[in-house]
């Protein structure tokens, strides 16, 4: 079954490389985003975040952490995420939209990444490789792949629609772009459940050590 789905999924990047390319391009835009906002701060404004994830790490270090809620959290923050997506993806003008929350989850992570390494120097490099890529080295590629497969959808749907003729079945079409997103989302909960119950725990392990003085 995963050498089945490893190969539609090379067919379909073979077949729409343009679209991929856009996806991936717009994403990398706004982690350049999020690293250019961290630099644009001013001093008080980093010492606020620096200060507010120190008390983040003292108080890591002292309480435990609900796993399940993190996971449920996360959950639910993707499924959103993925629903608006596929919900843009049916429609002819949603195009954009796609592009833009694709933008804004490079942004999110540039601006993590960035902060930590520029704030907290070889603690927040530590902290990224243990608590920030674990879980989005699934979330990225399968955010791409839900982008970009929504983006076909929604020109082919255009481009039905300036014909004026169904060339193949719309609701095949349909099924068939639904699964593929449900299919990422369940790859995604493998993300969610390391973002839950790995990460965490590394994060409390390091907490000590993480504490800025």
């Amino acid at each position: 079954m995963l050498k089945k789905l490893n190969e539609v999924l090379s067919r379909n990047i073979k077949e729409n490389i343009g679209t991929y390319f856009t996806v991936t391009l717009f994403f990398a835009i706004g982690i350049s985003v999020g690293a250019f906002t961290v630099k644009a701060l001013d001093v008080n404004q980093k010492q606020e975040l620096v200060t507010y994830l120190n008390k983040f790490f003292q108080i890591l270090n002292n309480q435990t952490i609900n796993k399940n809620a993190i996971f449920y959290q996360s959950i639910k923050s993707n499924f959103q995420t993925i629903f608006f997506i596929w919900l843009l993806g049916v429609t002819v003008i949603g195009i954009p939209f796609i592009l833009v929350i694709t933008s804004f989850r490079g942004f999110i992570v540039g601006f993590t990444i960035t902060f930590l390494i520029q704030g907290i120097g070889w603690k927040g490099f530590i902290l990224t490789l243990a608590a920030v890529l674990p879980q989005n080295i699934i979330f990225i590629p399968c955010l791409l792949i839900i982008s970009a497969t929504s983006l076909c959808f929604s020109i082919q749907a255009f481009r039905i629609k300036v014909r004026k003729k169904i060339v193949v079945s719309i609701r095949s079409n349909i099924f068939s772009y639904t699964t593929t997103i449900l299919i990422m989302f369940g790859v995604m909960i493998l993300g969610s459940l390391i973002e839950a119950y790995l990460s965490p725990y590394i994060l409390q392990s390091l907490s000590s050590y993480m504490t800025i003085q």
